[in-house]
């Protein structure tokens, strides 16, 4: 899964080494489909799984096509008016996304009989795939999951073999694979391709799964650095950043390092007072309120004006060696590593690592 801009990470800068190792790739928006497809050099599938659809717009059906965009249909009412729109155009490949148990989108299982007879009813719909998206996959009581997965598998047998047999069958993300890497081989094991998501960026989907032999062999990708724009030297008593949440304790002025990076760019506000960064190789905390376009970090005179601040990732120099994972932001911020590395902002250069 390469959506929200690969997570955050950058399509443009990492498409093609994903698609030299991925038979399909999938995004959420006709936008990203757009994108993808005009950085790509090969003809590799690439799904449209969510997002809104716009049937009705001719210019919306002609782009997909354009972009040669495989869309997820949700809903036999959505299969009617597509087949609608593409009748007598051409063959339109389609994936169908099946509901059982996430509740969102999904053709459910009382939707079948009506399903079936819509697909044999013209040639102009090919459906080269069908999916479910596990609801709990990343907890580890794998009760609901496997009573999905059983659905699945009984809503695949219902739809007639001449119309999916070569078609992709998939159900099995990130949490479903790290479960499987721990033995339990039923998780999305009836299934033809796998389809990991935030697993291919280092973070395993909760912090439980993370924290298992499965999770450790992850190593997360991206890395967030910024420079030290300013040292300056505050004395006993003043504070530093708005609201004046931090002072200066004691009878000694201490030295305070400001990082070119702030909320705007997705360094999340929760961190101040409470996060820390790299610099050098040791951690050095965040204090005061992290502001729109900067962060003040609490240092000492070894850090100079220049010198690289590492927000997340490793980093080893004369200090040390340390490194600051996203679970560790996710945590301190109540939420996950997904929402940690899509919440980087534009303003943020994104660099391909050799």
């Amino acid at each position: 899964m390469v959506k929200a801009n690969a997570y955050g990470h950058g399509l443009e800068e990492l498409i093609e080494t994903f698609a030299e190792h991925s038979d399909e790739l999938g995004v959420a928006t006709l936008e990203e489909g757009v994108r993808i497809r005009s950085y790509l050099t090969t003809g590799i599938p690439v799904y449209l799984v969510s997002g809104e659809k716009d049937w009705g717009n001719r210019e919306y059906l002609d782009a997909v096509r354009e972009a040669q965009l495989v869309p997820a249909v949700s809903s036999v009412d959505e299969l009617r008016l597509l087949l609608d729109r593409v009748g007598g155009t051409g063959t339109f490949p389609v994936e169908l996304k099946l509901d059982t148990g996430m509740g969102r989108l999904g053709i459910q299982e009382r939707e079948l009989e009506d399903l079936v007879p819509i697909l044999r009813s013209s040639d102009d719909l090919r459906v080269v795939g069908v999916m479910t998206h596990f609801a709990s996959s990343d907890e580890q009581d794998l009760d609901s999951t496997r009573g999905q997965e059983k659905r699945f598998r009984r809503m695949v047998s219902q739809l007639p073999d001449d119309l999916v047999r070569t078609a992709a069958i998939h159900s099995c993300n990130s949490g479903a694979l790290l479960h499987r890497g721990q033995g339990q081989g039923d998780i999305g094991g009836g299934t033809h391709v796998v389809r990991p998501g935030v697993m291919l960026y280092g973070a395993g989907p909760s912090r439980n799964l993370h924290d298992t032999p499965a999770g450790d062999l992850l190593t997360q990708v991206g890395q967030w650095t910024t420079r030290v724009i300013e040292v300056r030297t505050v004395a006993p008593g003043d504070a530093v950043g708005y609201g004046g949440t931090w002072k200066v304790e004691g009878d000694r002025p201490v030295q305070v390092a400001v990082l070119a990076v702030g909320y705007a760019d997705g360094f999340r506000r929760s961190l101040g007072n409470r996060g820390r960064v790299l610099i050098r190789g040791g951690a050095f905390p965040v204090i005061g309120r992290v502001s729109m376009d900067l962060v003040s970090v609490l240092t000492d005179d070894r850090i100079r004006v220049g010198d690289e601040a590492v927000l997340l990732g490793a980093q080893e120099g004369e200090l040390g060696r340390d490194a600051i994972p996203a679970w560790e932001w996710a945590e301190l911020d109540g939420t996950i590593p997904y929402e940690i590395w899509t919440s980087i902002g534009p303003r943020v250069v994104r660099v391909l690592a050799q």
